[in-house]
């Protein structure tokens, strides 16, 4: 493509990943008109975070993830946990209504039933997964949830976990049979090799994009292949996503900056060994550790090969993404975010000291983790791995200081022209929930056949399905039925 070229698009996607691909399917299937584009600077999409091997592969539903459920004034609060939960089932959703409608996406290249399990061994983390289960086993949601607290009962479903444990010291676990291991990585290239199929999206390899400025109601993206008007532009490029929102100058992101954290797996993928560990067992983070950093031994399956992943372990460079530049980072600091970055240092110590602990540990630090969960563990069926890259938000908290925010965020303009998303986990596995979000504040405005179309996708569109049991059961035996879940 000539670089004079101009081309008008109803919609520009930059970045291929798990969220540009949701978005463009979500809005090629409630309206087939919308000439929509996806730019990506790398020669394949789905690279980064969505890649397989880039994040934990967990369908995040709030069933095993300690951090979801906080203990606040001695008070264990769930309410993340099922605002997760309803999310994750707004993606099954979405996924099954894919499978069902295109033949040519498989839903065994991309998701498969995995058990989620919480692990403790510490007599408080007993106790506070104990209050957790009783809390947890009252929603419709989590109803399936179990309490394990006898060796052979763990045994039977991790014997990993076992071997090797004195039968003195007091463990526990919940487990959630239902769970899932997701391949975003897949399930991205899936979504976006059939819609370039039906004609329904432009797809721009090895496109990067240098500017991006408001022209009347238009967004204009330059990049070093084309240059294209879009009539509404979403900025889906993972932790570039910050830098490019900063081209734009717009009143809602003044005052946000981004801190980088990287992450490494130790990775095993001896047969023996796997073949003893069929799910993803998660447990307690260490002090000051963010949430990206919440330990846990899973099972991946990737490309019909399986292995083991054991960490993150977290780690800092001055990297946006996995494939950036060093300078990603102090380019991205600036006047309008300089306090607020400032004064989140200086409020997280204990993060601080826990990332330059990781940064400085080596194997031997890494296998003694390994083992809390694995007595048997043997250094040499594990090799390290650069997991992807996670930028981790820094919003104003008020005219003098800044917060450190976990999880996603989307940013707006004023008249709903653009959208940006930013933040690490559950990011993908919610996807579907966030899209539909940018859909109905972007596009909607009242458009009675969209909504009908919405409701086709999301057969549980505007339901709390916590608050609606029997709803929440038909839905589910139709996406596992679909999906091959059962």
């Amino acid at each position: 493509m000539k670089k004079n070229v101009v081309e008008n698009f109803d919609v520009v996607i930059v970045g291929a990943g798990i969220m540009g691909a949701t978005l463009s399917t979500i809005l090629s299937e409630i309206d087939k008109s919308l000439k929509i584009k996806i730019i990506e600077k790398l020669d394949q999409c789905g690279l980064e975070s969505s890649d397989g091997l880039n994040n934990a592969g967990t369908g995040h539903a709030g069933n095993c993830e300690l951090n979801y459920t906080p203990e606040i004034n001695g008070e264990i609060n769930i309410s993340k946990a099922i605002s997760i939960a309803e999310k994750f089932e707004i993606s099954l959703q979405f996924w099954s209504y894919i499978v069902k409608k295109y033949k040519s996406i498989k839903p065994e290249t991309f998701i498969s039933k995995s058990p989620h399990a919480s692990f403790v061994c510490e007599k408080k983390d007993i106790q506070f997964l104990k209050r957790r289960y009783i809390l947890m086993s009252k929603e419709p949601i989590f109803k399936k949830i179990k309490y394990l607290a006898r060796f052979e009962e763990i045994k039977k479903y991790f014997p990993l976990l076992i071997y090797g444990r004195s039968k003195k010291k007091e463990i526990a676990m919940t487990i959630y049979d239902d769970g899932t291991d997701v391949n975003f990585g897949e399930l991205t290239r899936a979504l976006i090799k059939n819609q370039v199929k039906q004609k329904k999206l432009t797809l721009s390899l090895n496109e990067s994009v240098t500017s991006i400025k408001r022209e009347k109601d238009l967004y204009i993206i330059k990049s070093n292949k084309s240059e294209s008007k879009a009539k509404f532009l979403f900025i889906a490029a993972g932790g570039q996503s910050l830098s490019l929102l900063q081209k734009l100058k717009i009143e809602s992101a003044k005052g946000y900056a981004g801190f980088p954290i990287s992450g490494k797996w130790l990775l095993c993928d001896n047969p023996e060994i796997i073949k003893k560990h069929k799910g993803k067992v998660y447990s307690q983070a260490e002090a000051g550790a963010p949430p990206m950093s919440v330990p846990h031994l899973d099972i991946r399956k990737i490309k019909n090969k399986e292995y083991l992943l054991f960490g993150p372990f977290a780690g800092f460079t001055s990297k946006f993404l996995k494939k950036g530049s060093f300078f990603d980072f102090p380019k991205s600091i600036k006047l309008s975010n300089l306090k607020e970055l400032i004064t989140v240092c200086l409020a997280n110590p204990k993060l601080l000291l826990y990332l330059i602990k990781q940064i400085l540990s080596g194997n031997s630090s890494r296998l003694k983790h390994l083992k809390n969960f694995y007595p048997h563990a043997n250094k040499n069926d594990w090799a390290l791995f650069d997991a992807g890259q996670r930028v981790q938000i820094i919003k104003p908290k008020n005219i003098f200081s800044g917060k450190l925010e976990f999880g996603t965020e989307i940013i707006y303009d004023q008249n709903k022209n653009m959208a940006a998303l930013l933040g690490a986990s559950p990011g993908a596995s919610v996807s579907a929930a966030s899209m539909l979000e940018v859909v109905e504040k972007c596009f909607l405005k009242g458009n009675q056949q969209y909504q009908k179309k919405l409701r086709e996708i999301f057969p549980s569109y505007g339901i709390k399905l916590n608050d609606n049991p029997d709803k929440l059961e038909k839905v589910r035996n139709s996406y596992r039925k679909i999906l091959k879940l059962l």
